[in-house]
């Protein structure tokens, strides 16, 4: 925008000078000779038409990827900013009877929270609760209390009226009071309610630039210069100064060359790891070399390495910029701490000036020598565990059978048939009753157990700087399978929605190998959040598309809405035997995470009570606690 208006006023100092060519009068100049006139003109035409086109022109941006941190994704409890924000003057008084204001929505949502958490710790039926809250009885916080009492309007402040900043309306405060008291009601910790709440972050949608390489971009300095000539152009005219109107050529001809000139960016990236396979939490050094290919200078030339999204820098940079003559090379080392899971690197992203500075070319570095991926994670499990519900047996991967057979644990007595083994039948049945009869048993079959992890767009929240619930998912998904594995239980994995990266269920060392590159990799369980989602019925009805109707399920999810509690309920429904694990991705410090946090309690409680076991796990203290949580 800042080169178009310089454009901009570049235009009107040509049209200027044109007009006092034509009317030489109007600055008190002599009359120029011809020839000044013809030259002046030809300049401002050509100036003008270059400046058009740079103003007309949709410039691309020339923002390089930031490697050096994590992609940013959603808060827990983000949408509560949103309400936060959605309160305004206006909502005091409705305009519209079928319209909910923006405070209306807020006194819902905490009213639904409030009544849920009041009846769970203090055994309130909802209307008991509800008249609790109008009456303000339920808490000891004034500003809380006051927040569901009706007929309460405490004065708005002056400031709120101002045109600028954000006004921190009383009605919006008393909300985050009643996020600060049901926190201490419910345990666990308090956050400050007098402290506002700050612009939500936006989640990214692209980490890596895409799109077809090389290509050619401006970097705004060719209608720096276009404005710039026809400004001394103007001037020279407007005091008759020929010599001076020629300056203004060496403008053009810079400009021309920027038009003509394409710098090419003749590279090859060389990469080394300090290490291939670390372990969580590992400094890992990364040493990368960039070398002029070509035949020719490159006089500008910058590179960001591809840090892949999973990584964070912790020292150094993944940057360099410099001049390489041919032949040359120039290296860079950066520091990046390792976590969970198979990081690919992407390709290096290189930037190519040319000598004047007005044009660059942008392309990647593909097939960079060394080592193009850092293992971290992921390896033999280091506790087993068993199939998580309370239909399997002592022994692992035993379950009750449906059909009688010639089992080991005792079923029913029937009628004797001609040819049933002499073994089976019950000889003191025969001495009571004078009747034959045999013995049926009861068939053990082994569990058969699928392990999911919640990948909708919903469940990718993360604390400030984490890692997304997703991926702290796939770390509990891959121990709890190999624990399974290891005790001989056939176990599959997969993805709500289901996925291209469905393992259907087996056993043996193959199976845990295809289980590992499944949940390890990137592809299955993405760094970023898919674009679509799909909603509670469409998941579940394609997952039970692919199971047995015997298989167990361990629900991987951070239960951060609505739509992953009722997953797991229809699965349980349908008869799959649901366990959840729900990794804690809320960060309670502040109110919009606390709420976050309450809701997610309120999810809890809810499988809980409908009778699907749930652990709740937090990620800083590793997986192996939850494999000893979970029930058997």
């Amino acid at each position: 925008m800042t080169d178009r208006r310089v454009v901009a006023v570049g235009l009107l100092a040509g049209a200027g000078g044109i007009l006092l060519i034509a009317v030489p009068g109007l600055a008190g100049a002599a009359v120029p000779t011809i020839a000044a006139v013809v030259l002046t003109v030809a300049v401002g035409l050509v100036a003008v038409g270059l400046a058009v086109r740079a103003l007309l022109a949709d410039g691309e941006p020339r923002d390089l990827p930031t490697p050096e941190r994590r992609p940013t994704y959603r808060s827990a409890g983000a949408a509560f900013d949103g309400l936060l924000d959605d309160v305004g003057l206006a909502g005091r008084r409705k305009l519209d009877a079928d319209e909910e204001t923006g405070r209306e929505r807020l006194r819902a949502v905490l009213e639904g929270v409030a009544v849920d958490a009041l009846g769970r710790t203090d055994g309130w039926d909802p209307e008991t609760a509800r008249q609790q809250l109008s009456d303000g009885t339920w808490t000891d916080d004034v500003a809380a209390a006051a927040f569901f009492t009706e007929g309460y309007r405490p004065p708005v402040p002056r400031r709120a009226y101002l045109p600028w900043g954000r006004p921190d309306l009383p009605f919006a405060r008393r909300g985050r009071h009643v996020v600060a008291a049901l926190s201490a009601r419910v345990g666990g910790p308090v956050p400050d309610p007098e402290e506002r709440p700050e612009r939500a972050v936006t989640p990214i949608d692209d980490y890596w630039p895409s799109g077809e390489f090389p290509r050619r971009r401006s970097t705004g300095l060719t209608a720096a210069i276009t404005a710039g000539a026809l400004a001394v152009s103007a001037v020279g005219v407007g005091f008759g100064e020929p010599a001076v109107v020629l300056t203004a050529a060496l403008g053009i001809a810079l400009v021309g060359v920027a038009r003509v000139w394409s710098p090419t960016a003749d590279v090859a990236l060389t990469r080394s790891l300090s290490t291939e396979r670390a372990s969580p939490g590992d400094a890992v050094t990364v040493t990368v070399t960039v070398r002029n290919t070509g035949d020719r200078t490159l006089p500008d030339i910058r590179l960001v390495d591809g840090v892949p999204p999973g990584l964070t820098v912790v020292e150094g940079s993944p940057r360099v910029a410099t001049a390489l003559r041919p032949g040359k090379a120039t290296t860079a080392e950066y520091t990046v701490e390792a976590v969970d899971g198979r990081h690919t690197f992407e390709p290096g992203v290189v930037v190519v000036g040319d000598p004047v500075g007005a044009t660059e070319t942008v392309t990647t570095v593909e097939g960079a020598d060394g080592p193009t991926e850092l293992v971290c994670g992921f390896g033999p499990p280091t506790t087993a565990t068993e199939p998580p519900r309370p239909q399997v047996t002592v022994n692992p991967g035993q379950q009750v059978g449906t059909e009688s057979g010639s089992g080991v644990e005792f079923d029913a007595l029937r009628e004797y048939r001609t040819g049933d083994p002499p073994a089976r039948i019950d000889w003191h049945h025969r001495a009571k009753t004078g009747e034959l009869a045999t013995v049926e048993f009861r068939e053990p079959r082994l569990s058969k157990v699928a392990v999911v992890v919640d990948t909708r767009p919903a469940a990718y929240v993360a604390k400030p700087g984490g890692v997304p619930a997703p991926r702290y998912g796939a770390v509990a998904a891959f121990t709890l399978a190999s624990g399974l594995l290891a005790e001989g239980v056939p176990v599959g994995v997969g993805t709500v929605p289901p996925g291209e990266g469905w393992t259907p269920i087996g056993t043996g060392p193959a199976q845990r190998e295809a289980v590992r590159e499944v949940l390890a990799g990137d592809e299955t369980v993405p760094w970023l959040a898919p674009a679509n989602g799909a909603t509670a019925s469409d998941a579940v009805r394609a997952l039970t598309a692919r199971l047995e109707p015997d298989v167990q399920v361990l629900f991987v999810s951070p239960l951060c809405d609505d739509e992953s509690a009722a997953i797991a309920r229809r699965l349980d429904a349908a008869g799959h035997s649901v366990t959840v694990v729900s990794p804690d991705c809320t960060d309670a410090e502040t109110v919009a995470g606390a709420f976050g946090r309450l809701d997610r309690w309120r999810r809890l409680s809810t499988l809980q009570g409908a009778g699907v076991p749930v652990t709740d796990w937090d990620p800083a203290d590793g997986i192996e606690g939850v494999v000893r949580r979970v029930k058997h």
